[in-house]
C-alpha cells in the first residue's frame, strides 16, 4: 500500500492517557529524563489492553530522543559505561585483592607474558576499571635489572574521549630490584569508578635499560593508526623522554607496536 502522506492516529486510541500523558504532563521534551520515562513505563503491563499506552510510551521516547539528540534508553538502556560484570578485586577472597589491569577486558589479554625493555618515550594503554575505589598501591615485576641506577615512572591517567589526559596518581619503581615490587608511595589520588576507562602510562627515567614483565606478541589494545598493515599495542608520545607528561597533548600521540604493555596491578583502600 502506498503511503498517502497523512498522519494516522493510534488505532482505537482514546483521547486521554491515564498514565503516559498524565504522569508526564507539564514536562517538556528537552527536560524529560530517561529515568522519568522509565519509571512511567514500568507500571504498564504487557498485555493487549495496554497496547495504546505502550505505543504512546514509544512515541514520547522517540520524540525525546529527537529533541535531546542522545540515545539513552534506546541503544544502551540508559547507561554510558562498559556494562560487563567484571570481577572486582577481593570478590573471590581477601587474598585475591589485586586487579592486573593489563588483562582486563576489553583491552587486556592473559597470554604470552614476556620480559620487555622499559623505554625512554612514554607509553600508554587503556583499561576498564573493575573496582570502584581509591588506588592504594601499584605493582609490577622486574625480570632483568638495570646495569646502573634507573627507575620506572608509572601512572594512572584519566580518559578524555578515548585518549589519555591527566595523571591521577603516579609512583616510581626501582630498576635495580628484581621480582615483584609493590609501591604504596603514590603521588596524587586515583579514585576509580567501576566500568569507566582509564590509562596506564610508563617510561624509564634514565638510559640504562631493564626489563619488566609485559604482554608479549599479542595485540591487546587496538586503536587508530596509519594504515591496514599497522597494528597498535600502545600509544607513545614524542618530546617527553624520561618523564610522563600531564596533561597529554593528543596531537603528540602516535601508534606504537612495542611489546610494552607492562603487567600493572592495582590494590584499593
Amino acid at each position: 500500500m502506498a503511503f498517502s502522506g497523512e498522519i494516522m492516529p493510534l488505532p482505537d486510541a482514546s483521547k486521554r492517557s491515564d498514565r503516559v500523558y498524565t504522569l508526564l504532563q507539564n514536562t517538556d521534551l528537552e527536560n524529560l529524563a530517561y529515568a522519568t520515562l522509565q519509571s512511567t513505563g514500568q507500571t504498564i503491563a504487557i498485555e493487549e489492553m495496554s497496547e495504546d499506552e505502550l505505543r504512546r510510551l514509544v512515541l514520547v521516547n522517540l520524540a525525546r530522543l529527537s529533541v535531546k539528540g542522545e540515545w539513552n534508553g534506546l541503544l544502551d538502556a540508559g547507561g554510558g559505561t562498559f556494562n560487563v560484570n567484571l570481577t572486582q578485586a577481593g570478590a573471590l577472597s581477601s587474598a585475591m585483592d589485586t586487579d592486573v589491569v593489563t588483562i582486563t577486558p576489553p583491552w587486556g589479554i592473559s597470554a604470552d607474558l614476556s620480559a620487555e625493555f622499559a623505554r625512554q618515550s612514554p607509553q600508554f594503554y587503556p583499561f576498564i576499571a573493575t573496582t570502584t575505589g581509591t588506588v592504594a598501591s601499584m605493582l609490577i615485576n622486574v625480570d632483568t635489572v638495570s646495569a646502573s641506577a634507573n627507575t620506572l615512572e608509572c601512572a594512572i591517567y584519566s580518559d578524555n574521549n578515548g585518549v589519555p589526559n591527566e595523571i591521577l596518581t603516579e609512583c616510581v619503581f626501582d630498576g635495580e630490584t628484581a621480582g615483584d615490587q609493590e609501591q604504596t608511595s603514590l603521588t596524587g589520588t586515583a579514585s576509580l569508578t567501576r566500568g569507566d576507562q582509564y590509562w596506564i602510562g610508563h617510561c624509564e627515567t634514565g638510559s640504562p635499560g631493564f626489563k619488566v614483565i609485559a604482554l608479549g606478541g599479542y595485540y591487546p589494545y587496538s586503536g587508530q593508526t596509519t594504515g591496514p598493515n599497522s597494528g597498535v599495542r600502545l600509544l607513545s608520545v614524542t618530546g617527553s623522554d624520561f618523564s610522563l607528561p600531564s596533561p597529554v597533548t593528543a596531537g603528540n600521540l602516535a601508534a606504537s607496536t612495542y611489546k610494552g604493555n607492562f603487567c600493572v596491578g592495582l590494590t584499593y583502600t
